[in-house]
């Protein structure tokens, strides 16, 4: 569980309660963390000592959970993807009574990010004449698990292309700006994968190749290319070229926003070599190659912004914009 040490790395922040899917579980939960047990979200909406209500089940409980937090103003903190689809994410940003809300796209504030988008910023490259990204994403493949299964139908808004792919050019957008002019090829080459748990087959209708070419601001051309079920080639990579220089970014595992991530450089006609992020990027060098580092950067923006500071946590309306960019993508891909 990334978020627990990330909780506990954040001055300022504490778990105070928690609700979990079944009474059973809630118990068990509490126990181990030591704090109170909810019978229900609507309960700890209700909980004076509670400021922030983090929301981290799966998509397709996001609406039914989030409505009463929602209804009762309190700040929330919703996993991304927020919704299912781009119609649900509106209305969740426009439901309730107002109240500060955010999503959980945690690349968006991670150290790696910051620190390339003030490199190139600083001319690190020059002009940035192209932006190339290979992601091999361990899911979406030929098998799934119980747990995991969801994920194999779109409908259910959790796929390659709404979670890896989406940070990821969330991450993107940080670094070099908006995508714009896109042109895609999504497809589902797999409609057929095996549960692992109880051998039985079922249907796939997540997409397991995502390919994406668009324009950056300034003229640079991207390519994106995200597949799924790939085990045995790059997990990511990351390469940013301009007039005076280049960047390499890779990571350990096809999930940019949660990967270690590495960092190389050079200038003319140097060869590439390892840059060493600054310290002052980083609040939790504990954390960092756990899954816990980016989250506990997110939950300190978080907490900033309810501190009325100056805070690049990323809300609700951020969300509903990403949801429309992927659902434009997507329409050019499949061509529907």
């Amino acid at each position: 569980m990334s978020r627990q040490p990330a909780v506990e790395a954040v001055p300022g922040v504490r778990l105070r309660g928690l609700t979990a899917g079944s009474p059973e579980s809630t118990v068990a939960a509490a126990e181990r963390y030591g704090v109170p047990g909810y019978t229900s979200v609507a309960e700890t909406a209700d909980r004076e000592e509670i400021d922030l209500i983090a929301i981290t089940v799966r998509v397709p409980e996001h609406r039914r959970l989030l409505e009463p937090v929602l209804e009762s103003g309190k700040a929330v903190l919703c996993e991304w993807p927020l919704a299912r689809d781009l119609a649900e994410a509106e209305f969740l940003r426009d439901a309730g009574r107002p109240g500060p809300r955010f999503t959980g796209l945690q690349g968006h504030v991670s150290p790696t990010t910051r620190w390339v988008r003030d490199l190139i910023a600083d001319g690190y490259v020059g002009e940035v004449l192209s932006s190339s990204m290979i992601c091999s994403f361990p899911g979406g493949g030929a098998t799934f698990t119980s747990a995991s299964a969801y994920t194999a139908d779109a409908a259910n808004g959790a796929t390659m292309m709404t979670i890896p792919f989406a940070r990821a050019l969330d991450m993107q957008s940080v670094v070099l700006g908006e995508l714009t002019r896109t042109t895609a090829t999504i497809a589902t080459l797999r409609t057929q994968a095996v549960n692992t748990d109880t051998g039985e087959a079922i249907a796939k209708t997540a997409p397991d190749q995502i390919a994406v070419t668009g324009r950056l601001p300034g003229g640079a051309v991207a390519s994106m290319h995200f597949r799924g079920g790939a085990l045995r080639t790059t997990p990511f990579v990351w390469e940013i070229d301009g007039t005076r220089g280049s960047l390499r970014i890779t990571g350990d595992v096809g999930l940019p926003m949660s990967a270690a991530l590495a960092v190389e450089g050079a200038h003319d006609q140097e060869a590439l070599s390892p840059l060493e992020l600054p310290a002052e990027y980083d609040r939790f060098p504990q954390l960092a190659g756990t899954p816990a580092h980016n989250v506990a950067h997110l939950y300190a923006e978080v907490a900033e912004a309810l501190s009325g500071r100056d805070s690049g946590a990323p809300g609700f309306d951020h969300a509903v914009e990403l949801h429309r960019v992927l659902e434009a993508i997507a329409h050019r891909g499949t061509g529907e």
